[in-house]
């Protein structure tokens, strides 16, 4: 506060601090400086330029009135600039368009990132599969051993519906505590540097993203449940 500072080569003083708001993809809101539009006019653009604008920012008394008020800025810069229907020089873009934008770009993100999750678990439930596959056959002596002596098929079939399933929850765990450890470190990173980015973590996705991981344990190990199931005890005792 108080000091002098030059912009293009003309003496300023500052007189006001504006907030930290940190950056973003689109550049930073801390790097510019507000003057007097007519100071401006007069002493920093070049005479060529005297009298033009090239960016207004307006604000509507509440966001039930932003549509009015869009329309209203519109009718205006038309009247003053003398422009037909379809033919204007200008561009209003307001923060319900950026909205829209902004949520088409994230839908375009989510579904991209849904592909990628859906490619992984399904490579995942296969690895499970497989290794529930090998599971079986070198297992084929115990399984025969306990359908011999009283053990039934709903039993058996249990046994390794339970045990695909905690080998992938235990994945869906471990890769739960990964993402909560990297959002951690992100929210970290973005206060170190002044930015307002906070990753929220709910509940409710780690509880389904749990339930999930426990779904995809019992979907791809049905059918190595059911072929443990399906021995019959004589054949898997006689299995070397």
């Amino acid at each position: 506060m108080g000091e002098s500072i030059r912009i293009q080569g003309q003496p300023f003083s500052v007189i006001g601090l504006l907030k930290s708001e940190g950056g973003f993809s689109f550049g930073s809101s801390d790097d510019r400086v507000l003057i007097p539009l007519s100071t401006a006019q007069m002493r920093v653009h070049r005479r060529s330029s005297r009298g033009e604008v090239d960016l207004l920012y307006v604000q509507a008394a509440s966001s039930e009135q932003v549509d009015a008020a869009t329309d209203e800025v519109t009718q205006i810069l038309r009247a003053r600039h003398r422009s037909n229907l379809g033919q204007d020089d200008f561009e209003i873009q307001s923060t319900q368009s950026l909205q829209e934008t902004v949520s088409s770009v994230t839908g375009t993100m989510k579904a991209f990132l849904g592909g990628i999750a859906g490619v992984s678990l399904l490579v995942g439930g296969i690895g499970i599969m497989n290794i529930m596959l090998v599971t079986v056959v070198e297992r084929t002596r115990e399984i025969g051993l306990r359908k011999a002596v009283g053990a039934r098929k709903r039993d058996i079939l249990t046994q390794f519906l339970v045990e695909s399933s905690l080998l992938s929850l235990a994945g869906g765990v471990i890769g739960i505590l990964v993402g909560w450890g990297i959002a951690v470190l992100v929210g970290q990173i973005a206060s170190m540097v002044g930015s307002t980015i906070q990753p929220v973590i709910k509940a409710a996705s780690v509880v389904l993203a749990t339930l999930f991981s426990a779904a995809i344990g019992v979907f791809f190990g049905l059918y190595p449940a059911r072929r443990a199931a399906g021995m019959e005890p004589v054949d898997a005792l006689r299995t070397e």
